[in-house]
């Protein structure tokens, strides 16, 4: 088990992130926020509950703005022992109940209030039609708009709690990867080897393993597709992409490794591309925007020429944001005009399959003035090889 291991946001946490987004819908004059994703929920009221795996006992939370705290509309099993900034509105039944107990709560907002939901770019909230037809209805006929700029505004910029529980998170992932290579044996499948690495990264203190793509091969893979029955063989690269959640933040960074003896072209390789990952997160500095670092990126990678024989995996971007999603804005694409900002968290993740081989080595940093304060530790200096 994993020591120093950071607990949940503490109530004085949470209540100057409810402060922080009152200001912020102030300057947007919104009158309410409706609350509908997980994530958003758990990072404005700390509060938690394994419920989430079911959609027939909705969780949502109102953010009145001229009215103190939070509420949280939780079906009356869903609660217990609660923060005292949290204002409870308990409903008994399903959905229908839930949306009559959102309707008493807004009922003292003035007809054709302004209210936001947490919709928006890279953020889906987990509302519905009902919901919806219930906020623009009679009598309230509120004004509805996407709130998912002002609530990043907010959660992009993180807390020193939050690089604590990134660092730990980040931590477990590569302890177990590394620690877990013992594991691997010829004919054993990547499922076989995921769900060892999840044991090993539960033992080592993770809340769960919510992504853990395994691949073994030589390039050419499905990077996102459910781990499979495919057997470890000789010359294999193995490839993993780890999100180990512990408290509220998620780790998402990869390693590779490669089985037997790598040849001289597979060692060239990985030390460029471990170099340019590592100078890119170098270049980042505050004021950048996602496109400056992609061409940052673009002018490290033209060192080489791998048109002819490799393939640059960067499904648009080479690189983003994250917390507790496991990945946010920004994106590191071009054409991006989002601007970094300090204490954000980055990952700069470029992907190069060539010479039989997948290599790809995420890191996650920290955003400072100064340089990146790595938040993974730092993937080692030679290719990793496994003798089997």
């Amino acid at each position: 088990m994993s020591s120093g291991i950071p607990i949940w946001p503490c109530e004085p946490e949470i209540t100057a992130r409810v402060n922080r987004l009152k200001e912020n819908m102030a300057e947007a004059a919104l009158d309410a926020l409706v609350i509908t994703s997980q994530h958003n929920f758990e990072y404005y009221t700390g509060f938690r509950s394994l419920f989430w795996l079911s959609d027939t006992r909705p969780f949502l939370a109102i953010v009145s703005r001229d009215k103190p705290g939070i509420s949280i509309i939780v079906n009356r099993g869903e609660y217990g022992e609660i923060y005292s900034h949290l204002h409870v509105v308990p409903y008994d039944g399903f959905t229908d109940a839930a949306l009559n107990a959102t309707a008493r709560f807004l009922s003292e907002l003035p007809k054709g209030s302004a209210v936001g939901l947490d919709y928006g770019p890279d953020m889906n909230g987990r509302g519905s039609v009902a919901l919806i037809n219930f906020l623009q209805g009679a009598p309230q006929h509120f004004r509805l708009t996407d709130a998912a700029d002002l609530i990043w505004r907010q959660r992009l910029i993180k807390s020193d709690h939050e690089f604590q529980a990134k660092r730990t998170a980040c931590n477990i992932a590569t302890d177990a990867f590394f620690d877990g290579l013992t594991d691997l044996k010829l004919g054993i499948s990547e499922y076989e080897f995921g769900q060892l690495l999840k044991m090993r990264m539960i033992g080592l203190g993770a809340d769960s393993v919510d992504w853990l793509p395994v691949r073994f091969g030589q390039g050419g893979m499905n990077y996102a597709a459910p781990n499979s029955d495919r057997p470890l063989q000789v010359d294999d690269f193995i490839w993993v992409d780890m999100g180990a959640r512990r408290g509220d933040q998620i780790s998402d960074l990869n390693r590779i490794a490669k089985v037997g003896r790598p040849t001289p072209e597979q060692e060239d390789i990985y030390d460029f591309v471990r170099d340019v990952t590592l100078c890119l997160a170098e270049g980042i500095c505050p004021g950048m925007t996602g496109h400056d670092a992609f061409a940052l990126f673009e002018k490290l990678w033209s060192a080489r020429d791998f048109s002819r024989n490799g393939r640059l995996a960067i499904a648009g971007r080479v690189g983003h944001g994250s917390g507790v999603a496991l990945t946010e804005p920004p994106s590191l694409m071009a054409g991006s005009t989002e601007v970094i900002l300090e204490d954000m968290v980055l990952h700069v993740e470029p992907k190069l399959e060539i010479a039989d081989g997948v290599f790809q080595l995420e890191e996650v940093f920290r955003v400072t003035p100064t340089g990146p304060e790595f938040l993974s530790t730092i993937s080692p200096a030679k290719l990793p090889t496994v003798e089997l």
